[in-house]
């Protein structure tokens, strides 16, 4: 720290050293306590702003180094030149800016300076700058617990895979072993047939040898005649017997050999392995603030927003919807689509081509619904039935857990760990999403719409009131704009926000769609009956894919493509 800071100017001045206890900017020097007294008196330094020396020295030290003197001439700053952006002394202004046109005294362009729109803008760039980072950082750090999710599905997936195949095998090779046997057992049983025959004809052989022995000893000339006679036959019935083994080739050496089928062959060439990683690549899911900076202090690159006139829908997809009073809407970030059926207690899941994929039974009525990002948290809402918000995990589909509001409930949203809810007579209300503290409070009292959706896009909220109004406020509640439709639109229900704060609205019974300016001073008819609307509750704009959902109570859903 310099001596200039920590020293008494003053007294210094004067060869003396004493500390400073407090900094005067307009000076540009520290005050003893004895010279503080003065320069609080003096009628020239009275009016100078002084600020304690310990506070003082808790600026930054790039802070500090700035002075109200010229560095080069060491006199006081009196003119700012805004051609050059800095702050001149007299001689300055003769030596380097003559020719300047836009100079200003610079206690005008000072003046206020902590409570001017430049510093404030400045302010909330800074905080938004720090949300962004932080939201970032979040979104990587969910990308990387994504990762590890899907490393672990896909190990699981090889497991099933392996085990499919080993079971598969299994299979095959029992069913190849009992063929073995059962070849084995007709084959022997065969060659086993054939020697208990070859067995009787020996017996037959070994008795008629037996028979001559005994009639060459004993028996008469006759008796040996008509003995050979009969020895004959039996003689001649065995010849025919060897004669037909060998002819029907029942004496054929029999072997079991088996071959490989081919498929099973070829498995170890062609497969060099059991699957392929792919890597999906998409957008991220961070949504970064960015405020419109309008301040002329402050040079910002300001990017064109385009107008409602120029919004122009495609319709890509007409999906076919099942059960009843279709409440709500939104889009996964896969693609697939879900709607809640308010009466049935039932919330519909559909895939990306249109076709059902399952069915969430919620065991309560399901008003309205939203998706929490990558987190796959969808808060459900129970309208006038249970008044209570439940949190299902679309991963497993289970319920983790609810919170009771003590009122009706419908259009809710999500922001940085908070929901906020369409309360009907309760108006427009805020309760923390891990619901370990139950604090609801209450943003707007006014009844809103029942039925209805809210949106929420950056720090604005959009919602609808009794009287059929659009409203737009900030997160602290403070109304932004109001717009009275009853001239366009009847019995508004559904809202969405696309990423240029365009909001999009549904009449119910006038069965269209209308998008209003972010000013909330223009609006525009985008879709009518003749498009297809039978009294349409609800509309999802997707961010990321400019895809516009939207759902008639009954029957049939709409995918647009939104472009500009």
């Amino acid at each position: 720290m310099s001596s200039k800071v920590t020293e008494c100017g003053v007294c210094n001045y004067r060869k003396i050293s004493k500390p400073s206890v407090v900094w005067c900017s307009e000076c540009d020097e520290g005050l003893c306590e004895e010279c503080k007294e003065h320069h609080t008196a003096s009628k020239a330094t009275r009016s100078h702003s002084i600020v304690l020396q310990s506070d003082y020295q808790k600026l930054p030290s790039d802070i500090l180094k700035f002075t109200t003197t010229c560095l080069e001439h060491d006199e006081k700053y009196v003119i700012f030149c805004k051609k050059h952006d800095s702050p001149c002394c007299s001689r300055c202004v003769v030596e380097t800016h003559n020719d300047c046109k836009d100079l200003n005294a610079i206690d005008d362009v000072i003046k206020n300076v902590k409570s001017s729109s430049a510093f404030l803008e400045m302010e909330q760039m800074l905080t938004e700058l720090s949300e962004n980072l932080q939201k970032i950082r979040k979104d990587r750090q969910l990308n990387i617990e994504s990762l590890t999710e899907n490393r672990t599905k896909i190990e699981k997936e090889f497991q099933q895979t392996r085990s499919l195949i080993d079971k598969h095998l299994d299979k095959l090779q029992e069913s190849l072993i009992k063929e073995l046997y059962d070849t084995e057992e007709k084959e022997s049983t065969k060659i086993k047939n054939i020697i208990s025959s070859i067995q009787e004809n020996e017996r037959k052989i070994t008795e008629c040898k037996s028979t001559l022995d005994r009639i060459k000893l004993h028996a008469s000339d006759l008796q040996t005649f008509l003995a050979m006679k009969h020895i004959q036959q039996d003689v001649r019935n065995n010849e025919h017997f060897l004669e037909s083994l060998i002819k029907e080739k029942e004496m054929n050496n029999v072997s079991i050999t088996w071959k490989n089928e081919s498929a099973l062959e070829i498995i170890p060439v062609q497969i060099k392995k059991m699957g392929t990683i792919i890597l999906d690549i998409r957008s991220g899911n961070a949504t970064l603030t960015n405020r419109k900076n309008t301040q002329a202090q402050i040079m910002m690159p300001i990017t064109h927003v385009t107008s409602i006139d120029d919004i122009k829908l495609t319709l890509i997809q007409t999906v076919k919807t099942i059960g009843g009073d279709i409440k709500s809407c939104c889009l996964l970030p896969d693609g697939r689509m879900i709607f809640s059926c308010y009466l049935s207690n039932k919330i519909h899941v559909f895939k990306t081509s249109g076709t059902f994929d399952f069915t969430l039974e919620t065991g309560s009525l399901t008003s309205h619904i939203h998706l929490i990002g990558q987190s796959q948290k969808l808060v459900v809402t129970t309208g006038n039935y249970n008044q209570c918000i439940m949190i299902i995990n679309m991963k497993n589909r289970k319920t983790e857990k609810s919170i009771d509001v003590g009122s009706e409930i419908y259009g809710i949203v999500h922001k940085d760990g908070q929901l906020f809810y369409n309360g009907y007579d309760e108006g427009l209300c805020v309760v923390s999403l891990d619901g370990s503290v139950k604090f609801i409070k209450r943003l707007i009292n006014v009844t809103l719409k029942q039925n209805s959706s809210i949106a929420i896009c950056s720090n604005q909220l959009y919602f609808i009131g009794e009287d059929d109004s659009i409203s737009c406020c900030d997160l602290q509640g403070d109304v932004k704009w109001k717009l009275e439709q009853k001239t366009f639109l009847s019995n508004v229900r559904g809202i969405t926000v696309d990423n240029y704060g365009h909001v999009y609205v549904s009449g119910f019974w006038s069965h269209n769609v209308v998008v209003i300016s972010p000013d909330g001073n223009k609006h525009r008819l985008l879709l009518s009956e003749k498009d297809g609307l039978q009294s349409p509750q609800s509309l999802f704009f997707d961010p990321i894919n400019n895809k516009l959902l939207i759902t008639n109570q009954q029957t049939n859903a709409f995918v647009y493509y939104v472009s500009k």
